[in-house]
């Protein structure tokens, strides 16, 4: 049953998705706050002379962490599928538009080793290599499963087959379903 626009323009669901740091950045971070914990003990006895170091080595590791710190923002509202990246610092984050699928032009959305991806898989491996796109949007930790969007490009991507890696809530997949009826395949309410 297809949905009337006055049905779809209602449907308006925001999510956000923290990435996991990845192991390196975490241990180079690690590393400046032991390099800033040395320069103030260092500081403690040669004086202000690493003072220097000691503040130049925090604001380095404030800001790296907030560099290193990415979420993704999903904001549906009816077919329009809005993805943007936010990172930086507080004082000044970084907010890109990401990535945008309309849709109605949508070709699958399933678990990320289910057979129903295959038409998806398909589509997307068909296409010239100049011609198909891959966002990693989900959490990228391997205990939290993600599930893949498969649609034809809109936009600046008019054209291409994009792939997206979700880490897609309930609330978020309920809605997809209701746009989109047959073409959503999760087996489970992915957290």
């Amino acid at each position: 049953m297809a949905l009337s626009p006055a049905e779809v323009s209602n449907i308006v669901y925001r999510q956000s998705v923290n990435r996991k740091i990845p192991t390196m950045n975490k241990v180079i971070l690690i590393m400046m706050y032991v390099a800033v914990a040395v320069f103030t003990f260092l500081g403690a006895m040669w004086g202000t002379l690493m003072l220097i170091p000691t503040l130049g080595t925090l604001f380095f590791a404030w800001y790296y962490k907030g560099v290193v710190s990415i979420t993704y923002d999903y904001e549906l509202n009816g077919y329009d599928l809005h993805i943007r990246r936010i990172s930086g610092t507080r004082a000044k984050p970084v907010n890109v538009a990401f990535a945008y699928v309309n849709l109605e032009k949508l070709i699958v959305i399933a678990d990320q080793f289910s057979p129903e991806i295959e038409i998806g898989e398909k589509a997307f491996n068909a296409a010239d290599k100049n011609h198909r796109v891959t966002y990693y949007t989900s959490a990228q930790d391997p205990d939290k499963p993600s599930c893949v969007l498969y649609a034809h490009g809109s936009g600046p991507e008019d054209g291409y087959i994009v792939r997206i890696y979700l880490q897609a809530t309930g609330p978020l997949l309920h809605c997809l379903r209701k746009l989109c009826p047959g073409k959503v395949h999760t087996h489970a309410e992915l957290v």
